[in-house]
C-alpha cells in the first residue's frame, strides 16, 4: 500500500512552516492530500497511481540524461549518465559526448565508458543501471547549450535525449557604479493611470517615453511599472484588467500602445481621416477627461484604428525594410507568438458570435484543446486575424524598447524597471496554449494566513514562473511574490486559502537562469521578499546579488520605533509603496475600508489607533534624524500630509544606505485615492485610477522641481 504522506514528502509538499510570526504551523495531513491530487497523482486510485510512480521511477533511466542540468560558477562541473550494469561488463565499451554550444561550436569527446566514474547503482523493474558521474574538461560559456551522448557495448548502441546544458554565473547583473556605492532614486508609476495632453485615455508608451526623461531631468535614474503583461482585449466588460491576473506573461498588453508613433500610421489616409474627424476627436477628449480608465473604450478605439491601418497598408512587405523587420519579429516569436495572437483572435471571433467567451473553457470543445485539428483549421481560416494580433504585439514591443532605448542614450542608469507578476490567470491564453504540461488548473497558488491576510490569500493563479521574457527592455525587474522562487503555497481551487499546503523545489535551478538572463540582458533583480519568507531563501537571493524590497512603513524596531534608513542593507530599495502618503496618513483608506465593508467598525478603530501611534514614531524619526525642519510641529495629531511633510519623508528615504529609493509620482502630487485596494473585487475601481495631473504639468510643478533636486543632493 502507498503510504500518501511520505509520497507528500518526495514530492516536496511541506508538513510544516513558519509563519510570518515565526511560529510553527503543521500542515493537515488531508492538505497535503489534496496538492497531490493538484499536481497529478490520483491519490483515490491507488492502481493508477502505482503506474504513474513506476513509469517515473523507469523514466530517467530510459534517457541516458536529465532533460536539463544547471551549472553555476560554484558547482562541480558534471553530470550524470545512466546505462545498464551490463555495458559496463563490455572492456571495450565507449562512450561519446557531443555538445553544441550556443554559439555553433561543437565540441566531441570519445573514451572507454570504464573511465567514467560509478557513483551509484539501482535496481529499476528488475535492471541494474550504473549511475555514471561525468566531468566536463572544457571550460563553457554561459548560455543555453546542448548535449547528448552515446554508449556502445556489447555491440548494441544506446543514444541520450538533447539535454540542456545551461551554464550560468553565481551572481546576478548589479551596474558598475551601484556595485561601487552609488544610491540612487526613481519613480513607481501605474502606466494606465499617466495622464498627458495626446494620450487616449490611459498611459502608453509615448507617456512612457515621456515619464521617463521628465523623472531623469528631475534626477531619477528609473521608473519603475506595473506587469505590463498581455491582458484579454476581446473581453467587454473591465472584470479582467488586475495586472497582475494577465493572459501571458511572454508578451506584452497592446492597451498601451501609442496609435499616434505608429510608423504605418502616415501612410494610411483611412485611419487618419477617421483619427482628425470631430466626432473621434470628441470620443479622446471624454476618454482623456474621466477620473478612471474606460478600458472598454480605449482598446475599442485603439483597434478600430490600428485594424484599419493593418488593413490598408502591407505590414509584411519583404520588399521594405519594415516588413522584414515585422517577418523578423514574428519568424522569433514562433510557435508562442503565433498561439498567442490565435488565442485573441479566436476570443474575438466567439465574442461576435455570442459566445462569452472570458475563458478557454467557454469556447465550443473542439476548440478549448490547442492540439486539436479544429483549432489548426481556424486558425488557417482566420490567418489575417492572427496576423493582425502578431502586429499589435510587434508594435508593443517596438515601442517598449524605444522608451527604453531613448532613456539609456539620455544617459538614465537604470531606466525602465518593469514588473513580473507571480502568475497568470486561469482563464489565460498562457493555460490554454500549454503545450509543456505546466500549469495546474485544479489548483491555485496564494498565501497562507498571516497578520495582514488572517483568512491566508487565494489569487486565483495558476501555479507558473517566466523570466525570460521580462528581462527585455529594462534596466531592473521586480519578481512579485519572490518565495515562488523556493516554494509556492497551492490551495484546490474554490477552497479556503487556509486549507493549502506549500510546495518545495530546487531554487538552484531558478536563481541561476535569472543570474544568467539578468546580465545578458543587463538588468538588475528586485525581489518582493515580504511575508512569509523561508530563512533559506533569504540568505540565497542575498549570496546570488537580488536586491530586497523594503516597504517604509513595516520597517519597524522591537520597540515599535522606526529604523533609520541608515541602517537598512545596502543591498535593497526602498519605497513607502502603497496606500498613498495622503492616504495612508489621513487615514483615508481606514475609511474606505469600512465602506466596502473589509472592516467592521472595531477593527478599524483599533488600526486607526496603531496608524496613529506610527504616525507619531514617523514624526519623531524625521525630527531626531534632522530630516524635517525644526519648525514643523513634533506632535503627529496636529500633522497633515502637506508638501513639507511630503518632501521631508522623501529626503528621510534617500538619506538612507539602501542603493535604490522609489518614490511613488503619486505622492508628488497629492493624489489620495489609492490604484487598488486588496480584497475587493467590483466594490472598488482596481487598477482604473487615474493620476490627477498631467504629465506636463507635473514636471513644470515648482514643488516637484524643488523636492526631486532635494532628493538628488540627498542620495548623494
Amino acid at each position: 500500500m502507498i503510504d500518501i504522506q511520505l509520497l507528500a514528502d518526495k514530492k516536496g509538499i511541506a508538513r510544516e512552516y513558519l509563519d510570518a510570526t515565526n511560529k510553527l504551523v503543521k500542515i493537515s495531513d488531508e492538505s497535503r492530500k489534496n496538492v497531490l491530487e493538484i499536481l497529478g497523482y490520483p491519490v483515490e486510485d491507488e492502481k493508477a497511481l502505482q503506474l504513474i510512480l513506476d513509469k517515473e521511477e523507469l523514466e530517467p533511466f530510459k534517457n541516458v540524461l536529465d532533460p536539463v542540468q544547471v551549472i553555476n560558477d560554484e558547482d562541480l562541473k558534471q553530470f550524470y549518465i545512466r546505462t545498464p550494469e551490463s555495458f559496463g561488463e563490455d572492456e571495450n565499451a565507449t562512450l561519446s559526448v557531443s555538445l553544441k554550444l550556443e554559439d555553433g561550436r561543437v565540441i566531441e569527446r570519445e573514451l572507454p565508458l570504464e573511465q567514467v566514474e560509478i557513483a551509484d547503482f539501482k535496481n529499476v523493474a528488475g535492471t541494474v543501471y550504473d549511475i555514471r558521474r561525468y566531468s566536463l574538461i572544457s571550460d563553457l560559456p554561459y548560455g543555453y547549450h546542448e548535449c547528448s551522448v552515446v554508449v556502445k557495448a556489447n555491440g548494441k548502441t544506446l543514444k541520450s535525449i538533447p539535454m540542456s546544458l545551461i551554464i550560468t554565473p553565481v551572481k546576478m547583473y548589479t551596474p558598475e557604479s551601484i556595485l561601487n556605492g552609488k544610491k540612487v532614486w526613481g519613480v513607481s508609476s501605474q502606466l494606465y493611470s499617466v495622464r498627458s495632453r495626446n494620450n487616449w485615455g490611459i498611459g502608453d508608451f509615448a507617456d512612457l517615453k515621456q515619464l521617463l526623461l521628465g523623472v531623469h531631468k528631475c534626477g531619477g535614474q528609473f521608473v519603475g511599472l506595473n506587469p505590463m503583461h498581455a491582458g484579454y482585449p476581446a473581453i467587454p466588460d473591465e472584470s479582467s484588467i488586475s495586472p497582475y491576473s494577465p493572459s501571458s506573461r511572454n508578451w506584452v498588453n497592446i492597451v498601451y500602445i501609442s496609435v499616434n508613433s505608429v510608423p504605418e500610421l502616415a501612410h494610411c489616409k483611412e485611419a487618419l481621416d477617421l483619427i482628425n474627424s470631430e466626432k473621434f476627436q470628441q470620443k479622446l477628449r471624454v476618454l482623456r477627461d474621466k477620473e478612471y480608465v474606460d478600458y472598454r473604450g480605449v482598446i475599442e478605439a485603439k483597434l478600430q484604428v490600428l485594424r484599419m491601418i493593418f488593413d490598408n497598408v502591407k505590414v509584411d512587405d519583404k520588399r521594405s525594410s519594415r516588413g522584414n523587420k515585422f517577418n523578423e519579429f514574428v519568424e522569433r516569436g514562433g510557435e508562442n507568438l503565433i498561439n498567442f495572437a490565435t488565442y485573441d483572435a479566436m476570443q474575438q471571433y466567439f465574442y461576435n458570435q455570442g459566445v462569452d467567451a472570458y475563458s478557454w473553457e467557454k469556447f465550443p470543445k473542439e476548440y478549448q484543446d490547442i492540439h486539436s485539428t479544429f483549432v489548426e483549421s481556424w486558425r488557417k481560416e482566420h490567418q489575417q486575424d492572427v496576423m493582425f494580433y502578431c502586429y499589435l504585439q510587434f508594435l508593443a514591443y517596438e515601442q517598449l524598447a524605444d522608451a527604453y532605448n531613448t532613456a539609456k542614450n539620455d544617459g538614465m542608469l537604470i531606466g525602465t524597471y518593469r514588473d513580473l507578476a507571480v502568475g497568470v490567470a486561469k482563464q489565460s491564453c498562457d493555460v490554454w496554449a500549454d503545450v509543456d504540461n505546466v500549469f495546474r488548473t485544479k489548483g491555485s497558488i496564494g498565501a497562507p494566513p498571516d497578520p495582514l491576510g488572517p483568512l491566508g490569500q487565494n489569487w486565483g493563479l495558476a501555479p507558473m514562473a517566466m523570466y525570460k521574457a521580462n528581462m527585455q527592455s529594462c534596466g531592473a525587474i521586480r519578481i512579485d511574490h519572490a518565495a515562488g522562487l523556493f516554494r509556492l503555497w497551492i490551495t484546490k481551487t474554490c477552497e479556503p486559502a487556509s486549507t493549502g499546503a506549500y510546495v518545495h523545489y530546487d531554487m538552484h535551478d531558478l536563481l541561476g537562469i535569472i543570474a544568467l538572463e539578468s546580465h545578458r540582458n543587463k538588468c538588475l533583480v528586485i525581489t518582493e521578499d515580504l511575508g512569509t519568507i523561508p530563512v533559506e531563501l533569504t540568505k540565497a537571493l542575498r549570496k546570488v546579488g537580488a536586491f530586497s524590497y523594503k516597504i517604509f512603513f513595516d520597517e519597524k524596531a522591537q520597540d515599535g520605533g522606526y529604523i533609520a534608513p541608515r541602517d537598512y542593507i545596502s543591498q535593497a530599495m526602498t519605497t513607502h509603496d502603497m496606500p498613498t502618503l495622503v492616504g495612508w496618513w489621513g487615514c483615508f483608506d481606514l475609511d474606505l475600508g469600512i465602506k466596502l465593508g473589509l472592516y467592521t467598525q472595531k477593527e478599524a478603530d483599533d488600526l486607526r489607533a496603531a496608524r496613529e501611534d506610527s504616525k507619531q514614531r514617523i514624526l519623531d524619526s524625521l525630527h531626531g534624524l534632522g530630516s524635517i525642519s525644526d519648525s514643523y510641529t513634533r506632535n503627529a495629531k496636529e500633522s497633515v500630509m502637506n508638501e513639507e511633510l511630503a518632501t521631508a519623508i522623501q529626503i528621510h528615504m534617500c538619506t538612507g544606505s539602501c542603493s535604490l529609493f522609489s518614490s511613488q509620482i503619486e505622492d508628488w502630487i497629492g493624489v489620495d485615492k489609492p490604484v487598488n485596494v486588496p480584497g475587493t473585487y467590483t466594490e472598488y475601481p482596481n487598477w482604473r485610477r487615474k493620476l490627477t495631473a498631467d504629465l506636463e504639468d507635473i514636471f513644470a510643478n515648482q514643488h516637484v522641481i524643488d523636492m526631486t533636486k532635494s532628493m538628488t543632493l540627498a542620495r548623494e
